[in-house]
């Protein structure tokens, strides 16, 4: 795996000329468009430990990335480990609650149902958690979900 993946380096740290700032904001995104793509390639090979590395940084290096959080849930769904793809969704789902009023897109709930989907469908776990973002969520429009 390439190093400068995994790094936190950053483009000429320090300069602030316009076009520095454009094309660090440009790697960035490459950055992290990268590591979602090589993740979900990992879990898709069984790679299930790389991919979770992959994606929890991506998930670090933006934090409110629900494409980063959807690569998390997409390895632990590819090892099998729905109370663990739960469990972050529901870790995620609060953190975008508090920081911007808003709940995770239906793209990313119905990642979560289809890994559950036969397996899982009736387990508590997922049952448990249905259940629960009802309960919790106020009601909101359409506009103010992250799709």
């Amino acid at each position: 795996m390439p190093a400068v993946l995994y790094g936190d380096g950053e483009l000429l740290p320090g300069w602030e000329d316009d076009w520095v700032l454009f094309e660090r904001e440009r790697l960035r995104q490459l950055r992290l468009h990268a590591l979602e793509v090589l993740a979900h390639g990992l879990a898709r090979e069984g790679r299930h430990a790389l991919a979770l590395k992959t994606a929890l940084t991506s998930v670090r290096t933006e934090p409110l990335r629900e494409s980063a959080h959807r690569a998390v849930v997409a390895a632990h769904l590819a090892e099998g480990n729905m109370r663990e793809a739960v469990r972050h969704y529901v870790a995620f789902w609060r953190l975008l609650e508090e920081e911007l009023g808003v709940s995770p897109s239906a793209l990313f709930a119905r990642q979560l149902q289809s890994g559950a989907a036969g397996r899982h469908a009736r387990s508590p776990v997922v049952t448990g958690a249905a259940a629960h973002f009802r309960a919790a969520a106020p009601p909101r429009s359409s506009s103010a979900s992250c799709e």
